[in-house]
């Protein structure tokens, strides 16, 4: 019984640290990689990513309407590309 325990406890903490490893660590890591090279973005946040923020945005998009003389679709097709790619330049990082 004793060695169940313990080894119900191991696999908790190696899944524990796995999760961790895979959700905070390796995206930090990703992210000084491209910092170092000069490629910027949105922070990252935690499970979610940019995704809540990338849904507002799109919401908030369709929104407004749309000119039907303008075929510059790209500000309501993918309002984040159009929004970051002027924050951040043509080259960014995003997390989804």
């Amino acid at each position: 019984m004793h060695l169940l325990i313990v080894t119900v406890i191991f696999v908790l903490i190696i899944s524990l640290l796995k999760a961790i490893h895979s959700s905070i660590w390796i995206p930090h890591r990703i992210q000084r990689h491209f910092q170092r090279q000069g490629i910027s973005g949105p922070g990252y946040r935690l499970i979610t990513g940019n995704s809540t923020e990338i849904s507002r945005m799109h919401i908030e998009a369709l929104s407004k309407p749309i000119s039907p003389v303008d075929h510059d679709i790209l500000h309501r097709t993918a309002p984040f590309y159009h929004r970051w790619s002027r924050v951040y330049g043509k080259t960014f990082l995003y997390w989804f």
